[in-house]
């Protein structure tokens, strides 16, 4: 099963937590990032093992280019076990960031929490 979410953000103008996304699995996940305002975002993918109780970051964070810019639109896939969060810095209106996720299951007739804000 193939499953998709989007949802539009607002990110803080300085470092914090946007999303979680409880549920695990050893598929990749597949971000897409859209900046939908005249300030470069600073997004950080961190993942958990152990629950929540410690994160470490998956990779480096990436900046999301102005809106219109060229550079707006960013994919990142996710291969991780862990639960996985989101944190962004670089918004402070409203509606900052278009967020896309998409994973794949093998189970079907699940009802999955996909996001948590």
């Amino acid at each position: 099963m193939l499953v998709s979410q989007t949802v539009i953000l607002d990110v803080p103008l300085a470092e914090g937590t946007i999303v979680t996304i409880p549920d695990v699995s050893p598929y990749q996940r597949t971000f897409y990032f859209r900046n939908l305002t005249s300030s470069v975002l600073t997004i950080t993918i961190q993942e958990s093992a152990d629950g929540g109780a410690t994160w470490i970051d998956y990779a480096a964070a990436f900046t999301v280019g102005i809106f219109g810019g060229g550079a707006d639109v960013v994919v990142k896939n996710v291969v991780s076990t862990g639960i996985l969060r989101l944190r962004a810095s670089g918004g402070g209106n409203d509606r900052d960031l278009y967020l896309g996720l998409t994973r794949f299951y093998l189970a079907t007739g699940l009802v999955l929490p996909l996001m948590t804000l």
